[in-house]
């Protein structure tokens, strides 16, 4: 296997934003290169189109001309909260144990590069990005709870509901919500059927038909699956069926995402998930070697433990909340504040001094300027979803702002090395 963390990682260490004063200790988008982002334009060149004119540039040379050739098929399975960290564990941990041997068989010419989510490193801006390749800053997709003006509410921007419902069938669309004129910017599929491709998208049963799904996945061929064993045996049948156009197959799978939160990303349950996942890679990829199909495997995000502590709860803080006009939306790791007029240097002194420095309170506008969202023009309605200041916590540290128990054992969004690297691997088969 050719490995480029060494080469690339330290580019990523020195991608530092203007302004913000953030330490060594944050991981920043890279965005001209070695993003998740960057991918639509790359899959767009290995299937020998072009990309989407609002598209980000393709990933960097060493990855973009690797192969030095296009495809029929482009494969690219995203695993939810796949962190770079857990792979390099699986190739670790391969030599001595039979159920993850897939990562010890990798052939020699696959490639393993790491790239960067996007920020805030989280599912909804994520998947947006690989489905436009738009920066969040131009879709405007910043974060799993969105407060969106025009209609006057906090929205889940994976569930497309109001952010505070826990329950019931209350969507968007009863507020006027229109999932397919939503975003500023073009979307990948009808892109990819204009030029002779055609797009297919593989998710479990709960999500594919969803308004998420449909607002990003226009004109693709939607395969609904059950389980590991239903999505790869899927995916075998629509590679062996003859076809005379070319192909791009998006996945995207959720379980360790949903059991990092839950039980946090150190739990066993976590890594049986990823072991699950190996044995069934390995009965797909047996065999395939030299065809003309490519094998892309990325993540989203990593995932950190953030283990319940009631301090880190805005609704214990009543001086805090006193300084705002709503609770605060984003993420959890990277909170965006509404301020009451003339309250915000009490609110900036509180959350520093509060919590001994663990959590950066950055005005919208610096945030904004240095490029963590992106830096290539902005969408009129981001000032609006961001709020007056964004919160930066460091590593471990975040924000609960929701009015019912916490139930969440493990975060992503932030900007943590852990959170914020994702693998790129590669093959031919």
């Amino acid at each position: 296997m050719q490995n480029y963390l060494d080469d690339l990682l330290p580019q990523i260490d020195a991608n530092r934003p203007a302004g913000l004063g953030l330490g060594a200790e944050f991981t920043c988008p890279h965005y001209a290169g070695l993003s998740i982002a960057n991918l639509p334009a790359a899959v767009c060149g290995w299937l020998g189109v072009p990309p989407l004119e609002t598209s980000a540039p393709a990933l960097a040379a060493p990855i973009q001309n690797y192969w030095g050739r296009t495809f029929r098929n482009v494969v690219l399975l995203l695993l939810d909260g796949f962190g770079l960290n857990m792979l390099q564990r699986a190739l670790a941990e391969a030599a001595a144990d039979p159920d993850l041997r897939v990562w010890r068989e990798l052939p020699a010419d696959a490639l393993l590069a790491p790239l960067t989510s996007v920020a805030p490193s989280t599912t909804a801006a994520a998947l947006t990005s690989l489905w436009t390749g738009a920066l969040p800053a131009e879709h405007g997709v910043i974060g799993y709870e969105v407060f969106l003006k025009e209609y006057s509410l906090i929205a889940n921007m994976l569930l497309h509901s109001p952010a505070s419902y826990t329950e019931g069938v209350a969507g968007l669309r009863l507020a006027g919500f229109d999932a397919a004129a939503f975003l500023p910017v073009p979307v990948l599929g009808p892109h990819l059927l204009l030029q002779g491709v055609r797009p297919h998208a593989f998710l479990h049963r709960s999500i594919a038909f969803s308004s998420l799904s449909g607002m990003l996945q226009r004109e693709a061929e939607t395969a609904p699956v059950f389980s590991l064993s239903d999505l790869f045996l899927n995916l075998e049948d629509l590679l062996a069926a003859p076809a005379r156009e070319k192909r791009y197959i998006y996945i995207y799978w959720s379980a360790v995402d949903d059991l990092s939160h839950r039980y946090g990303p150190q739990d066993p349950r976590v890594w049986r998930e990823v072991i699950a996942f190996s044995q069934q890679l390995r009965r797909f990829l047996a065999g395939r070697r030299g065809g003309d199909t490519l094998f892309l495997l990325t993540a989203d995000h990593g995932h950190i433990s953030t283990p319940k502590d009631p301090a880190l709860e805005v609704r214990r803080h009543p001086e805090l909340l006193n300084c705002l006009a709503m609770l605060p939306s984003g993420e959890a790791r990277l909170p965006y504040a509404f301020v009451r007029p003339g309250r915000e240097e009490r609110f900036t002194e509180y959350v520093r001094h509060t919590w001994g420095g663990r959590f950066k309170a950055a005005p919208a506008a610096e945030f904004l300027a240095s490029g963590l969202l992106g830096n290539r023009g902005f969408y009129e309605k981001l000032p609006d979803r961001l709020g007056d200041y964004v919160v930066i916590p460091e590593e471990g540290a975040y924000w609960y702002f929701g009015y019912k128990e916490n139930p969440l054992l493990g975060r992503h969004g932030g900007l943590s090395r852990t959170e914020m690297l994702a693998p790129l691997l590669g093959m031919v088969i």
